[in-house]
């Protein structure tokens, strides 16, 4: 993905919102504090099983990537309740994208898996954004490769691009209102899951600890001389198959069958894919590249040759085409 179209995709929008997650609590198999009781099947549930693919870059972007939005997730969602499915299983495959989505989709999560519907994400690779989207669900599945992880936010502006917590340095109370408000949507996921946010604050920020025991399970801190230090203070988490397992946060699977085989549903369930509702094609959004692309080479020659009132009248031309492909990215 290109720069320019990478910062539509989630960077400029960094600032709205963040959201993260931590680990999983106890069941009576596994290390304390570590794995979330499985959900059951939901009362009056049918044996179907949907599979919703969040593919590509958490969005919408003006690149030619894949990328899935929050409002057709939504909309996913309402229809596997509507259908009363047994179990909906996220298929996430992405590198990220941007927050101010992410943090939509994680509160469709919640709000379903409030209502009795249960959520289980499938993962093949979960960065940033998507990583955190996969921690508000309380059952998780990797394949042996998976990574999950890496959720500092970065902005891009003016002066190019940075982190969001070095942008606020020197700014204790602005960086207290982000904290404060970043905190509580952390705090709810936590509670909705059985998980402690110290995972995902080692995942957004590189001076966070974290540290595992099989005893008492994740903290930012050590407690014991016996614990072990998952993360240091100079770095970003990002999680593997391995240390998921083991810490019990997701278990191993290596097709979505086997997941499916593992979920104890009721006998001779049917599957349903929701592809076409949540994916969106990029060729959609091709002939607002172009239309951009073009007002671009337009405005460059029109500042070469100064001619102020052409460059003002592309100006426009360009930010309406670029509210029309936004228009066009959160369709209803």
């Amino acid at each position: 993905m290109n720069k320019r179209n990478f910062i539509f995709a989630g960077a400029v929008c960094a600032i709205c919102s963040l959201t993260a997650f931590g680990q999983t609590a106890p069941k009576s198999d596994a290390p304390k504090n570590s794995e979330a009781k499985p959900a059951t099947i939901p009362p009056g549930s049918t044996n179907l099983v949907v599979v919703i693919p969040l593919k590509g870059v958490v969005g919408p972007t003006l690149d030619g990537d894949e990328w899935f939005n929050a409002t057709d997730f939504k909309k996913s969602l309402e229809k596997a309740e509507k259908q009363k499915a047994a179990v909906v299983i996220l298929e996430i495959d992405s590198p990220g994208g941007r927050v101010d989505v992410e943090e939509q989709i994680i509160q469709a999560i919640l709000d379903s898996s409030g209502r009795g519907m249960r959520i289980v994400a499938w993962v093949n690779d979960a960065g940033s954004a998507a990583a955190l989207i996969t921690l508000a669900c309380k059952e998780i599945f990797v394949k042996p490769s998976s990574r999950i992880g890496a959720a500092v936010t970065i902005v891009s502006g003016s002066k190019g691009t940075s982190s969001l917590k070095r942008l606020m340095q020197g700014d204790e109370e602005l960086a207290a209102k982000y904290e404060s408000f970043q905190s509580a949507i952390h705090k709810a996921a936590a509670e909705s899951t059985g998980r402690s946010p110290a995972i995902a604050a080692a995942m957004r920020d590189m001076s966070k600890e974290l540290w595992w025991s099989s005893g008492s399970g994740f903290s930012d801190h050590q407690l014991e001389a016996t614990d072990e230090r998952i993360d240091g203070p100079k770095e970003v988490l990002t999680l593997t198959a391995g240390i998921m397992e083991k810490t019990g946060i997701a278990k191993q699977k290596n097709s979505l069958e086997e997941v499916i085989q593992s979920l104890a549903l009721p006998p001779g369930g049917q599957t349903k894919r929701f592809d076409v509702d949540i994916q969106v094609s990029p060729k959609k959004l091709r002939s607002f590249i172009k239309r951009l692309e073009d007002r671009e080479k337009d405005i460059a020659r029109a500042q070469a040759d100064s001619n102020q009132s052409r460059i003002a009248s592309l100006r426009k031309e360009y930010e309406k085409t670029l509210l029309e492909a936004r228009a066009l990215c959160e369709k209803p």
